[in-house]
């Protein structure tokens, strides 16, 4: 062979290969993500979009976790959050204190920055962040925001707005509206809609329900739930038959959502445990945190089904400094064989028989915990920042790909492509 043959299959071997590694730029989809820790997330299943389902329990330290099992499950047993295979603690902070609201820490959950309080959306310079369910939107995924405290209050409203007082609710409600963009709204807050805004909400598409036997109906596409005018009652007031339950807008958010092809992210607020905390009331707390833990096996069950979708179960800050002191429990538990308002008296029952003692009639700095089941965190993390939630749900994000673009794309590439191709023929044709 001579030097000059040699060359020109070298140059020819050489395009073929910058050729190939194009081609694989373009059509590989990365099966793998940096976690937390910098070791892999892996994509268990090819043939299912990547999604996430967030519950929060506003309020909710590991003293409330402790009231709710007591009255639930007793003293030896776990909850369902507790039984998730992973757990760590979730330190809180704020920007400007060591203790948070609820805006600020859900805004550090949402979006990986710390804010100061009272602010949502917005970090200390006044510059909007970018939140998980923008990053959720980019990737072409359907977004779902459900709480049973008005849709305008500080948590939810920290994952579709952006404002420099929570307070700011006609606002707030303008930007759900005009542009969040969000598929299904479940919650209260009636009262900072007028009609115009609710048949705006219609026109765009929304199905406008206000009623447990109305949301039920639905089965698909956009979805407006309003179910009181201010917050939503507590579980322990709650009719069965008229406002549904937690359990029950999750399920109903889950089924809409899980139809979009690429996925989906869901933010689910048990916003009540908190304001039962607010009024020392253990029956409130305890009734508030069972009804978001019996939401968490909603999603459970859902998640076991589908491997790609992961459960991540925190709070946003500890509530009343509450202390568990003791009880005088009997051994008869709440059980799925009775009548819901059989379960939900002897709920009171139990509660009114557990001693407590509240620190605070505000919020405090203790850690909260973190429940999970998915690729999101090193398995033996002890503790995490609340902006590492939002870290891990954007890197797991981030492991999917880019939204398919439209067909009319399709025909350009292909020409670059067979021009790129033609180039390297008679590029290596020449030298010959």
């Amino acid at each position: 062979m001579t030097f000059g043959l040699a060359m020109r299959i070298t140059k020819l071997k050489l395009h073929t290969t910058v050729i190939l590694m194009l081609l694989s730029a373009c059509w590989m989809s990365p099966a793998t993500a940096d976690t937390l820790d910098g070791s892999k997330a892996r994509v268990l299943s090819d043939d299912e979009p990547l999604s996430i389902i967030l519950m929060i329990g506003d309020g909710m330290g590991p003293e409330h976790v402790k009231l709710g099992r007591w009255v639930e499950v007793g003293p030896s047993n776990s909850l369902i959050m507790e039984q998730l295979p992973f757990s760590a603690n979730v330190t809180t902070c704020s920007a400007d204190s060591n203790v948070t609201d609820s805006s600020a820490a859900a805004t550090a959950i949402a979006t990986g920055v710390k804010i100061n309080n009272s602010f949502v959306g917005i970090d200390p310079n006044g510059v909007v962040l970018e939140t998980i369910v923008d990053v959720a939107q980019t990737f072409g995924k359907s977004t779902g925001v459900v709480t049973r405290t008005t849709i305008q209050h500080g948590t939810p409203a920290a994952f579709m707005t952006h404002v420099a007082n929570r307070n700011s609710y006609q606002e707030i409600t303008r930007q759900i509206i005009e542009e969040a963009g969000v598929e299904v709204l479940l919650g209260g807050g009636s009262r900072y809609f007028n009609t115009s805004e609710i048949d705006a909400m219609v026109d765009n598409g929304y199905s406008f329900v206000q009623d447990r036997d109305e949301l039920l109906a639905v089965t698909s596409g956009k979805v407006l739930g309003l179910f009181s005018y201010d917050h939503m009652p507590f579980e322990q007031g709650r009719d069965f038959d008229e406002s549904p339950s937690l359990s029950e807008m999750t399920a109903k958010s889950i089924e809409i959502l899980s139809q979009d092809p690429e996925g989906f992210f869901l933010i689910v607020e048990g916003g009540k445990i908190d304001h039962a905390a607010h009024d020392h009331d253990r029956v409130d707390t305890a009734l508030e945190l069972i009804a978001f833990d019996k939401a968490v096996g909603t999603a459970l069950e859902y998640i076991s089904d589908h491997p790609n979708t992961v459960l991540i179960v925190t709070a946003d800050h500890e509530t009343a400094g509450l202390t568990i002191l003791g009880h005088t429990l009997s051994d008869t538990l709440p059980s799925d064989t009775n009548e819901e308002s059989a379960n939900r008296q002897l709920r009171i029952e139990r509660a009114n028989n557990i001693t407590v003692e509240w620190g605070t009639t505000y919020h405090t700095a203790t850690d909260v915990p973190l429940y999970w089941k998915g690729d999101v965190f090193n398995e033996s993390v002890e503790t995490v920042d609340n902006t590492d939630i939002f870290t891990a749900m954007n890197t797991y994000f981030m492991s999917s790909p880019l939204p398919t673009p439209p067909p009319s794309l399709f025909i350009p590439v292909a020409v670059t492509f067979l021009a790129v191709i033609a180039v390297a023929i008679i590029y290596v044709r020449r030298t010959e």
